[in-house]
This record gives C-alpha cells, structure tokens and sequence, in this order.
C-alpha cells in the first residue's frame, strides 16, 4: 500500500511524503545502507525563478531549484531552513516562501519517496507602502503594487490598510512592517504581520513598543531603522534619543528597557540610517546637521556627540546652511541622500568619512519643485528615488536625474485618490546592492 501525509502551511507551503513500501515505511530510518530516490517537485514559482530548496541529510546538503528525482545515500533528510526568493522587477520585486512545518524524509534503499514543495507570495511583498496622513483618512498605511507605478497616474492603493496610525516604517527580514504610531492614541511602535498586508481593511497590530524613552510626548517615535543584526533603532524627537531594541526583545512587545541610549540635547533626531560598515547617521533636524555614530558606538549608552557631524551648505553665489533634514537613504554607490527643507543632496562616500564636525557643500543639489517636504525616501531595484510630492501625490526621479543639481520635476507622479499627504516609504525585499536588513539576493 502507499502512505501519505501531508501537513499545510499558513502561506500554502505542503510536503507530501509517500514512502513505495507495501508495508508502508519503517519506523527506523537506516543511513548509510545503500541509496534511495526522492522525487521533489516544485510549485507556485513564476516562470524560472530558482526556488533554492535545500535538502539536508547525512548524505550532505543540496540545493535544489526546481522538480528533480535525486538519487540519495539512505538515511533522513530534511527540506530547509525554508527559503525566500524574489521574482526580477525593475521597480519592487515580489518574494516567495514556503511556511509550515516541515516532517523528516526517510530514503531507503532502493525505494522511492515524494516530496512537494508549494511556494506563495510573501503578501507585503511586490508593493510601495506609504504612511498616508490627511484630516479623516480611514487608511493611514497605503500599498501600491509594482504594476500601477511604471508610469504617471491616479490609481487606487492596491492594500488601503487602515491602521492605527503610521508614520516611519521599516521591514524586517521576515517582511513584517514597523511603523511609528501616527496619533497620540497610537503605541509609539506597532508591527503589522507581514501575512495581515495582501489585502485591505482594519489591521491589528502583531507587536507593539512602548513605555520608557518612548513615552512622555509627542509625537514620540520619529523613525525606525534595523542595524546589520537585527535590532530596531529608533529616533525619539521631543526627548532628543535615539534607542536601540535588541533583536530578541522585539517579538514580545510591551515595554522592554533599551538596552542603549543616545542623547542630543535640541537635535531633533529624525531619519536613520545604517551604512555598510554598519555605522549609524542621522538625520539631526533640529540642528540642521547630518550625524555618524560609529559601529563601535553602538553597543553602550552615551550623551556624547556623534563622531562626525555634517553641515551641509549651499553652493556659491548664495552661501546658506540646508535646513531641517528628515530622511536618509543610501545608494548602491554608497551615496547618501538626505531631504533637506526641499532640497535633496548627495553625500558622497568622500564626504562621509571625516569625524569631529564639518562643512560641506554637497556637489550634487536637487531642488524639487513640489509642495511637499519630503519625509522618507527609498531607492528601488533600478535606483529610482522616491519621495512625497504634494498634496494627493507621490513621486519619484529617475536614476539619470539624480547625477546633477537644478530644479527637477519628478519623471513620475502618482496622484492616487487614496493619497492624503504621503510621508515615509518603505519596501520588501530591499534591492540586494543596499545596506539594508531586508534585503535579498
């Protein structure tokens, strides 16, 4: 006879395993006696996308990228750990995984196994999200699918979540999104699943911060960054901080102690970023100035200055200080990009690598001829900038645009009816050229 068991995963993973044994199959698994067939099939990948299945076994580890019979030493195997891949896109690719828990394979000698691995969309995957605030919005996190922002246009959220509240907002590894709450009712820090993010509706948060340096004003948080290991930094405005939360107190919420503290008397702690060094800059928007806290800095509390504090000028004939900067974004180049007070400028790798404090006049100075004052900014897969344009409407400038200064209009704005005051953008996966946590290959 066959025996069959299955087992279904929350995103449609199944494993199908079916032992050719009269008798159905052992209750020992015997390694090393010889070898066994393991027929594996692959589903739910678009086109030829590698799906990277690894089979693991005492006759070592393979990696699978689609249906294959593999002829196996006996023993047990395992499928996993399960994989995430993305599909090419120009703009914001779509990633897959299989999810559920995932039963041994015994491979006996001479006999023949199956096994089916079904991939899904991670569901937050494949999209543009925005923080969307506007007087009575019912959805203050909006998601536009890759396909509607190749060109200008007004097209409807694709996810119009309605959340709580959300303002900075950062992925993790996993897909889930973390946002600043945008209201006074709001946790200063709320997680969406990323499973809760392929349609739309009300939302409940997964996870929520609060307590501590995150309470006692508002608005609270600011923004949200992850460093190369995982944990949550976050920018606190009214208090001058900016905190770390350790990866592991991350999936029980509540109120956890930070384990590190900056303190910047009237900075203004806005956008943060991590570059590939895994040095810590923020924007210090209070100040007018741009900081670095080393990589070193990052594992104990302090009131010290940053190690490198950026003042950023205008070029000649006029000479004045850029204002108020408020996101940050790195490139592939390594460039980084901040929003200044309607101003984009590019700091260089060059222009980053001094300490102590600095005057610099950036060479490249976009000067954007809308309304809004951009808050976050993302480059996407072909290093497109996006930002917020004006009332009703984002945008973004082509990668040409951004090698050299002058008033520029975005070469796509989206005027969505959805759209109240867009403000800070995030997306899953980050392009694998970026120093982000949630990037893929």
């Amino acid at each position: 006879m066959m025996r069959r068991i299955t087992v279904a995963g929350l995103l449609g993973f199944s494993l199908l395993f079916a032992a050719c044994d009269d008798e159905g199959p052992s209750d020992e698994c015997e390694a090393g006696t010889g070898t066994g067939t393991l027929q594996l099939t692959v589903t739910g990948l678009p086109g030829s996308l590698p799906a990277n299945v690894q089979v693991l076994g005492g006759g070592g580890t393979q990696i699978v990228n689609g249906t294959q019979t593999l002829e196996l030493t006996t023993g047990t195997y395992t499928l996993g750990p399960p994989s995430v891949v993305a599909a090419p896109h120009p703009l914001f690719r779509t990633a897959y995984r299989p999810d559920g828990s995932i039963p041994p394979i015994c491979i006996e000698k001479g006999k023949r196994s199956e096994a089916t691995v079904t991939f899904a969309p991670v569901p937050s995957s494949g999209k543009l999200w925005t923080s969307n605030g506007s007087g009575g919005n019912t959805a203050p996190l909006l998601g536009f699918s890759a396909e509607v922002l190749g060109s200008s246009g007004s097209p409807a959220a694709t996810v119009a979540a309605a959340t709580g509240g959300a303002e900075g907002s950062a992925f993790d590894r996993e897909g889930n999104l973390w946002v600043v709450g945008g209201t006074a009712g709001d946790p200063p820090v709320i997680m969406y699943a990323s499973s809760t993010l392929g349609s739309s509706g009300p939302k409940t948060a997964t996870v929520t911060l609060s307590g501590g340096p995150l309470e006692g004003g508002f608005p609270r948080a600011r923004a949200l960054a992850f460093d190369p290991t995982g944990n949550l930094w976050v920018s606190v405005g009214f208090n001058n901080k900016i905190v770390k939360y350790n990866q592991a107190q991350l999936p029980g919420g509540g109120s956890p102690t930070p384990p590190v503290e900056f303190t910047q008397d009237s900075q203004g702690p806005s956008g943060l970023a991590f570059d590939r060094e895994g040095n810590l800059w923020v924007a210090l928007s209070g100040a007018d100035k741009v900081g670095r806290y080393n990589a070193s800095r990052l594992s104990a509390s302090s009131t010290a200055a940053p190690d490198f504090v950026i003042e950023a000028r205008t070029p000649p004939p006029v000479i004045g200080n850029l204002s108020a900067p408020t996101g940050l974004a790195f490139d592939a180049s390594g460039n980084l990009w901040v929003s200044f007070n309607g101003t984009l400028a590019r700091l260089t790798p060059a222009d980053q690598s001094g300490s102590g404090t600095a005057t610099i006049t950036p060479a490249v100075q976009i000067t954007l001829s809308v309304s809004a004052l951009p808050d976050g900014l993302v480059f996407d897969e072909s290093g497109n900038l996006w930002f917020a344009h004006s009332a009703g409407k984002f945008g973004r400038l082509n990668a040409s645009q951004l090698t050299s200064s002058g008033t520029k209009d975005p070469d796509i704005v989206i005027s969505s009816p959805d759209v109240g005051y867009s403000g800070w953008f995030s997306f899953y996966p980050a392009p694998a050229n970026l120093p982000l946590y949630h990037r893929l290959p």
